[in-house]
């Protein structure tokens, strides 16, 4: 059941951020007709993976990291890599659906007019990015703790 949960944790978090990236290569070519339906459904899709990766991370972190992986983390050489990466990952990770959220809205809202008006464009990347950035974060972080565990 670890296996099966690490495995769906990272697929999960894989798979929304290929959303965000989608939504920001058809927003990036003008999205109208066909590439507004492609960021709508990219958008909805990333939005539901959020939530779900949120989920089974909770699932994971509470049933096999916390009493299993953690104690060999702090136990090990690189205990850091719980007290730093771990504790931040924890908290930042939340913003992840709350900006998938404003992404629908934003691809939702002005879906039609994103052709013609900038705008909503930026608004999309500048979440988009942020988002990214986050994801990226939480990969690397994943990186250094998994690292740590097996130091």
């Amino acid at each position: 059941m670890d296996i099966a949960l690490r495995g769906l944790h990272v697929a999960l978090g894989e798979l929304g951020l290929l959303c965000i990236i989608l939504v920001l290569v058809e927003v990036a070519w003008g999205a109208s007709g066909r590439g507004v339906l492609r960021a709508k459904i990219a958008s909805l899709a990333g939005t539901i993976l959020s939530f779900a990766h949120w989920a089974v991370s909770g699932l994971y972190y509470v049933g096999h990291y916390g009493p299993e992986v953690k104690p060999v983390i702090k136990a090990g050489s690189w205990p850091w890599a719980h007290a730093i990466f771990m504790e931040s990952k924890e908290h930042v990770f939340l913003f992840l659906p709350f900006l998938m959220i404003l992404i629908l809205f934003l691809v939702w809202k002005y879906g039609d007019r994103l052709r013609e008006e900038r705008e909503p464009r930026f608004s999309i990347f500048a979440v988009g990015v942020t988002a990214i950035f986050v994801y990226v974060l939480m990969i690397t972080s994943g990186f250094v703790i998994s690292a740590g565990y097996r130091m």
